[in-house]
């Protein structure tokens, strides 16, 4: 597929994923799998950080993943040694951050909203979290870690992204 970003599988993404128990029963897990490649964790690990954290439950969806990785960034909370800032400018409220940029089309300035395509192009290097509508994976140096649907969908509108380092 032409489109096709480069995609590493969760087996490989993730420490201890194939060993974890707990992750063979989990479904709707895409925020913990996100934490656990993104910040170089044990699924285990990230599991029961997600679930402590965002008040998680098993089997079931993470809600509110933006504010509470925008509070974790602002309060600078380790997850295993690194760190995470917000990528994109503060909104009007100040309560998130987007990731609009300008173009112009037809000698006319006008908004658009970052795709993962577009994100990966201006980001080639370094590890993000990234969320889209409903779903978290993560990018390490232009490679896609999450569901091989993540890898094939890159028109999709990033609603938040976040930059982990040290």
């Amino acid at each position: 597929m032409k489109n096709q970003l480069p995609y590493c599988k969760t087996s490989e993404a993730i420490k201890g994923y194939n060993e974890s128990v707990i992750a063979k029963s989990e479904t709707n897990d895409c925020v913990v799998r996100a934490i656990a490649s993104a910040f170089g964790i044990e699924y285990d690990r990230a599991h029961s950080f997600v679930k402590e954290t965002f008040l998680r439950k098993d089997r079931q969806g993470t809600y509110n993943f933006i504010g509470g990785m925008n509070k974790i960034a602002r309060e600078r909370t380790r997850i295993g040694r690194k760190t995470c800032k917000p990528v994109g400018k503060p909104s009007i409220t100040g309560s998130f951050y987007t990731l609009d940029y300008d173009v112009k089309v037809k000698g006319q300035k006008t908004k658009r909203q970052m795709t993962v395509g577009t994100f990966i192009k201006k980001n080639p290097k370094g590890t993000f979290v990234i969320c889209v509508r409903s779903h978290a994976f993560s990018i390490k140096d232009g490679v896609v870690m999450g569901n091989v649907e993540d890898s094939k969908k890159t028109r999709k509108i990033i609603n938040s992204a976040w930059k982990v380092g040290v």
